[in-house]
């Protein structure tokens, strides 16, 4: 059977009694009417062409609420309709107020989760007319149902409608109509196969394994099947390249010229891992750096980009055609040819004529003569950072000196990261990723010692950094001065059971005083600690914490055997009490009273201290 039967489009739910002499014989056209051409443009969006009519309880196009003068309404005079030339085809309507016979696009909420029969079976038995719906489509992003009618009567059918039809278990339906210059579906599941075995039957050669989807917009056939190709539209041309991908991954040459394409970004994912030729002549791409998206198609040699707005910006910015090439070929190294020109040969240096072995990299750069005392230097600092209140930093800092602090959000990490708010710190923080106003910049970077340390002392957390994540390297020690940075951990204190745990780098610059070495610029990059430095931090930190293995090996069966030390009814009394409220048995509960001089506070800190960094094994809360 033919896609079209009775000058029917194989989506429309008309009844097949419907024959070639009724009047809706033409997709519901009376009196046999010639169809205007309609297919849209490249340019054209449904969602800049729609009108929203919802004031109106018809849709013919007046406005009733337009201007009046001398208490009557002033009509609008209608110009005669004006069609672009060279168009595509037959070109477009300038003014869709003038379209002889216009569409209008109607949106159904929440159709998709009520399915299409539920919903035109609805509509249906509400009408006492035959509603004429074509192209039916559920919109993948809103769930909504789509249809389209060229039926003014319909239109305003459909309008008076609106909360009016009730569906069962869902409720008054809610009807959107607005008018639209043509229908625009999208491959939703009906439209999907046919659009496929066009592509395959109709524009793919087997023979040269050429794709042509060259001036798509204008294909009579794909009209005639409701199909309207927009591919400057990401959403139907993303389902194109899955087409592609799925069915012509053997596809050598590609033709896309005419297609009005502005950008490449879903072309990222198209995967012709054979693709030799690609033409993109005749479309709309206005930057260089589009042609990055397809560095995937290592076998593309030949490219076609001749009638695009790119090729020419150079020589409006004075530029050659041998800029314009060299900017080609860095983001396709690849290339052979250009519009059918052959590409010189790339200069570059000989370095495959013999293995350049490069030196093995170091874990880090600190000089020997410096190491001795940037540990002093370190441990001392990081002391006096995590103590309250960080008074004695003051000793630190140079009069002059400055500090800017950077907070860099993990958002969208391809590493696992604790995702922990940073509070109020966030407004202090000088990224300038996210910070675009100069004035803002330059009020935070903090200068001099009162400001910097005023800073440090009131809106800076309360600290416990972790000195065996520490890993330092020195980036200079000309001028008598000494740059080098401190990349590690910390834990923020004060902050409740959950602490954060944040990843730091900081860049101090000291400098040699009369009274000693002061830093005069300190830079700190803050961000969320990731997964797995969290538990080797933690794992780290409950190794330290536990107790020697003279007393960490004893089991709950050593004071049975006799091997525990004697206690006394007192210390007995505190082991019951203390099993009870830790909920450890009472072995552990001995031991943990034993190592903190039987001070029933300080052990109680001390397991506290413990069970938060996950470092009492599971066997303690194990009771006979």
């Amino acid at each position: 059977m033919s896609y079209r039967e009775g000058g029917r489009h194989h989506t429309d739910p008309t009844s097949t009694r419907f024959n070639n002499k009724s009047r809706y014989h033409q997709r519901g056209r009376p009196n046999n009417r010639p169809v205007p051409n309609r297919r849209p443009t490249a340019g054209d969006d449904l969602d800049n062409i729609t009108v929203s009519i919802g004031r109106h309880l018809t849709t013919d196009g007046v406005n009733t609420h337009g201007p009046v003068g001398r208490g009557r309404i002033v009509n609008q005079r209608i110009r005669p309709q004006q069609i672009h030339p060279g168009g595509g085809g037959g070109g477009r309507f300038n003014d869709r107020r003038n379209n002889p016979n216009p569409w209008w696009r109607i949106s159904i909420p929440q159709a998709g989760t009520m399915g299409k029969a539920v919903v035109m079976a609805a509509l249906k038995a509400h009408f006492t007319r035959q509603l004429l719906p074509y192209h039916y489509f559920i919109d993948r992003d809103t769930n909504m149902g789509v249809f389209f009618v060229n039926n003014q009567q319909d239109a305003d059918m459909l309008k008076r409608a609106n909360k009016k039809v009730e569906v069962q278990n869902f409720g008054p339906l809610s009807i959107m109509v607005s008018s639209a210059s043509f229908p625009a579906p999208v491959l939703d599941e009906d439209l999907r196969g046919y659009f496929k075995d066009y592509l395959c039957n109709r524009r793919f050669d087997r023979q040269t394994l050429q794709l042509q989807l060259s001036n798509l917009a204008d294909d009579e056939e794909l009209s005639a099947l409701g199909i309207y190709p927009q591919l400057n539209k990401q959403s139907f041309l993303r389902d194109v390249i899955d087409i592609i991908n799925k069915e012509l991954r053997m596809t050598r040459q590609l033709d896309l010229g005419s297609n009005n394409i502005s950008n490449l970004y879903e072309f990222r994912n198209l995967q012709l891992s054979d693709l030799v030729q690609l033409s993109l002549a005749s479309n709309q791409l206005r930057s260089v750096d589009e042609l990055g998206h397809l560095k995937q198609l290592t076998h593309l040699s030949h490219i076609f980009l001749k009638e695009n707005p790119l090729m020419f910006s150079y020589n409006a910015r004075n530029g050659s055609p041998d800029d314009l090439i060299s900017a080609i070929r860095q983001k396709l190294p690849q290339l052979k040819r250009i519009d059918g020109v052959d590409l010189p040969a790339q200069i570059g240096f000989a370095i495959d004529i013999e293995t350049v072995n490069l030196p093995k990299s170091v874990p880090h750069c600190v000089p020997q003569d410096m190491e001795s005392f940037l540990a002093k230097f370190i441990d001392e600092y990081y002391r006096l950072f995590d103590t309250r209140g960080r008074g004695e930093l003051y000793a630190c800092y140079h009069d002059s000196c400055m500090f800017s602090l950077c907070v860099a959000p993990t958002e969208g990490s391809i590493v696992p990261t604790k995702s922990f708010k940073y509070g109020a710190l966030i407004y202090d923080s000088r990224n300038f990723k996210k910070l675009f106003d100069d004035n803002k910049r330059a009020i935070l970077l903090r200068h001099g010692k009162t400001d910097v340390l005023d800073f440090l002392r009131v809106k800076f957390p309360l600290t416990k950094h972790d000195g065996k994540s520490f890993h330092v390297d020195v980036l200079s020690t000309a001028n008598n001065r000494a740059i080098f940075t401190v990349n590690g951990l910390y834990r923020e204190l004060d902050q409740g059971t959950n602490e954060p745990v944040r990843s730091f780098q900081r860049t101090f610059t000291c400098t040699q005083t009369p009274s000693g070495v002061l830093i005069i610029a300190d830079h700190i990059m803050i961000l969320n600690a990731t997964d797995a430095q969290i538990t080797n931090m933690n794992r780290a930190a409950a190794a330290a914490a536990a107790p020697p293995p003279s007393s960490a090996t004893v089991q709950p069966s050593a004071s049975q055997t006799g091997t525990a030390p004697a206690t006394t009814e007192a210390q007995n009394k505190l082991i019951q009490e203390f099993s009870r409220q830790s909920g450890m048995n009472v072995a552990y509960s001995q031991i943990c009273l034993a190592e903190n001089n039987w001070n029933y506070e300080k052990a109680a800190q001390k397991f506290q201290e413990c069970q938060k960094l996950n470092a009492i094994p599971a066997e303690a809360f194990v009771k006979p």
